[in-house]
């Protein structure tokens, strides 16, 4: 073997190895329930308590964020099952990260009770017929 073979070879094992270590990160996976919030009207604030869980393959130090608030953090934990109480005014997105890293998003909608436009009538509310 010339050492360019022996050069690209273990290049390969290197980059093979990284891409396993990454691949058992991207495993994570988070589930934020109920994923939709109800409101009388938009632009009311929602308040609820969400069940969040989440689980690794590894090991991981984490935090849950809310856009860009942090709401808590975990230390070399693999899954959790907790509640959470939130305030929602519009559609926010929840990452579960740490500072090198993002492992897993989820969106948690808002929904309103009353429609904020009322649909046109389409025809006169009289007939002679």
């Amino acid at each position: 073997m010339t050492s360019s073979n022996v050069k690209n070879i273990l290049g390969f094992l290197i980059l093979s190895s990284l891409s396993q270590s990454v691949a058992a990160y991207s495993d994570t996976k988070l589930v934020i329930k109920p994923t939709v919030c109800m409101v009388k009207k938009l632009g009311d604030t929602c308040k609820m308590t969400v069940k969040v869980a989440w689980q690794s393959e590894q090991l991981i130090d984490a935090c849950l964020f809310q856009n860009d608030l942090r709401l808590t953090c975990w230390q070399n934990a693999r899954d959790i099952n907790t509640d959470i109480e939130i305030y929602l005014d519009q559609n926010m997105q929840f990452t579960l990260k740490n500072d090198q890293q993002i492992f897993a998003n989820q969106n948690v909608k808002i929904n309103t009770a009353i429609p904020n436009k009322y649909r046109r009538r389409l025809r006169a509310n009289w007939s002679f017929f």
